[in-house]
């Protein structure tokens, strides 16, 4: 009964490897800060754009992986909403609308590799 308990509960080796990313785009932005790149005043836009890349590239990743292939809408398009706003803030309100095309293509090109790999019921 252990063995059929433990094929149900797999650990998600994708969460360890988006909370590594997380650790590492702060670990940059703080370094980007104490250099004087940065101000304490924007890096939080920074971080936020950095959040939506990290949501999408797992979206993306876990698309690969049948296994772990849930919730994948929200991740893309929490993904989405947090590169708008942090990028609104980088680059101002009136010269971000160009992301929303990036956005929308990204989300496309991802969708079309979902359903492609996704496997037949």
């Amino acid at each position: 009964m252990t063995e059929n308990k433990e094929e149900k509960h797999m650990p998600d080796p994708w969460s360890r490897v988006t909370g590594g990313l997380i650790l590492i785009l702060l670990g940059i932005l703080f370094l980007l800060v104490t250099m004087d790149i940065l101000s304490w005043g924007i890096w939080w836009a920074y971080f936020l754009c950095g959040l939506g890349v990290i949501f999408i590239l797992e979206a993306a990743l876990r698309s690969g992986s049948p296994e772990f292939r849930q919730h994948l809408t929200g991740r893309l398009i929490a993904g989405v909403i947090l590169m708008f706003i942090g990028g609104s803030f980088i680059f101002g309100v009136t010269n971000w609308w160009p992301f929303i095309l990036i956005g929308v293509g990204v989300a496309l090109v991802i969708s079309t590799l979902w359903t492609q790999k996704k496997p037949k019921e």
